[in-house]
């Protein structure tokens, strides 16, 4: 075998790698939209800011804040987390919103996305409420179903765990980081 056809050989081999490895990332854009203009969870929408009187309201004052180099990420009571922008002229920009399981929140979670789902819902409920245009991926375990609004620039994901229950759900900016 030549070495033309070796060396042809090993480039077709690592690009075919290299789009297998980023495909998951291109499957956003290839999704078609779902309209998620008036999605919400638990009655908090993308953008509102961290300071909003009625998020204080429905959940009183953060149980803890985590830094990072880009968002202040809040913990809410019932297992809400919101992060918002560290700084500049969008500080507290929410922009993104999860509901992660709590040994409180497990068995009659108030928090549900804007069409009813909760943690516990099944995955095929997801599906039935949400409909087919959705992307799949895979991360920690969890089966991801993600339902993008390319108009808004919103994604919603609902991550089922093995037994195909929702575990958490992330409404987020789609240029979140």
């Amino acid at each position: 075998m030549g070495i033309r056809r070796i060396v042809f050989i090993l480039i077709a081999l690592i690009v075919a790698g290299f789009g297998v490895y980023n495909f998951s990332a291109y499957s956003e854009k290839l999704t078609p939209s779902t309209d998620l203009a008036r999605e919400a969870i638990g009655g908090v929408n993308l953008h509102d800011n961290i300071n909003d009187d009625h998020l204080l309201k429905q959940f009183g004052s953060p149980l803890s804040k985590e830094d990072n180099e880009l968002y202040d990420y809040y913990h809410w009571k019932d297992g809400l987390v919101t992060a918002s922008v560290h700084s500049g002229p969008d500080e507290g920009l929410i922009k993104r919103i999860m509901i992660t399981a709590t040994d409180n929140n497990r068995s009659d979670d108030p928090l549900h996305t804007a069409l009813g789902i909760g943690l516990g819902d099944s995955k095929q409920s997801v599906l039935d409420l949400y409909g087919s245009k959705y992307y799949k991926s895979n991360e920690q375990t969890a089966d991801i179903i993600g339902y993008i609004d390319h108009k808004q620039g919103i994604t919603l994901e609902f991550w089922c765990s093995p037994d195909a229950t929702v575990a958490e759900i992330r409404l987020d900016d789609a240029d979140m980081r």
